[in-house]
């Protein structure tokens, strides 16, 4: 018969597996979130574009290489987050390996996308060119600095996590600004930059709860992603700044 210290002794056990468990379903959510919102964004202007008369993208090979690339990344990401919670580390860190040199692919097509863009004069209203290019710039940065991180922490299964749920954030701004809503024209980038800091301070409030403490580094990459993100905009209009795009746009 079990006495009241052998309870005792346990509860710690039973509450640790349940954080455990709940931090598994927790992921497999945000596993799910990333492809639904790429998808809605990119609908109509990529995956189901063959169902409309409109005209071809404008970028030619080298966007369908970049859609195609980040559909795989996207892709991954889903699946290596259901590994990881369901513990299927071997196939997680196999695949993580194709990971690595999936990451530098996006960022080499994500950076030759965004500067073809700004030669072909493609911004969203209320940005010239050069100003806009600053936002799909800072986001391949803070990619680069999470998946960097992930990768130093892969030990550390914990960090490793909630950096790649960074990478996550640091791509919804494009998927955001084209989703089919009136209020994403009203509100611009406080709607495309500010939903993914609600959803990074949505999963950290979660987080921490569930855990009963702050993750560290989870909190100092979001408060980074937080404070960056309007920042961008200002610094998108300074002289400084367009004499940087417009350096980049000549080198491209």
């Amino acid at each position: 018969m079990a006495t009241n210290s052998d309870a005792l002794l346990a509860a710690p056990g039973i509450r640790q597996a349940a954080v455990r468990s709940l931090e598994h379903r927790f992921f497999k959510a945000v596993a799910m979130l990333f492809p639904l919102l790429t998808f809605a964004g990119f609908a109509r202007s990529y995956y189901l574009k063959f169902l409309s008369d409109a005209p071809p993208l404008p970028g030619g090979t080298a966007v369908h290489i970049h859609g195609l690339v980040m559909s795989a990344w996207v892709v991954l990401f889903s699946v290596q987050a259901y590994l990881g919670a369901t513990k299927r580390i071997k196939l997680h860190i196999a695949l993580g390996m194709i990971g690595i040199g999936l990451a530098a692919a996006v960022l080499v097509t994500g950076t030759i996308t965004s500067l073809s863009a700004v030669k072909r004069g493609g911004t969203f209203p209320g940005f010239t060119p050069n100003e806009f290019l600053m936002i799909p710039t800072f986001d391949l940065v803070m990619f680069a600095a999470a998946f960097i991180a992930a990768i130093i922490w892969r030990r550390r299964p914990a960090d490793h996590k909630r950096m790649m749920l960074m990478t996550m954030l640091c791509f919804l701004p494009p998927s955001l600004a084209r989703l089919p809503l009136e209020v994403v024209m009203q509100l611009g980038p406080i709607f495309f930059l500010g939903v993914p800091i609600l959803i990074g301070a949505a999963a950290f409030a979660v987080d921490s709860y569930r855990r009963g403490r702050v993750n560290r580094a989870f909190a100092v990459a979001l408060g980074l992603f937080t404070v960056i993100s309007p920042i961008r905009l200002v610094l998108a209009k300074t002289e400084t700044w367009n004499d940087i795009a417009e350096a980049l746009v000549r080198i491209y």
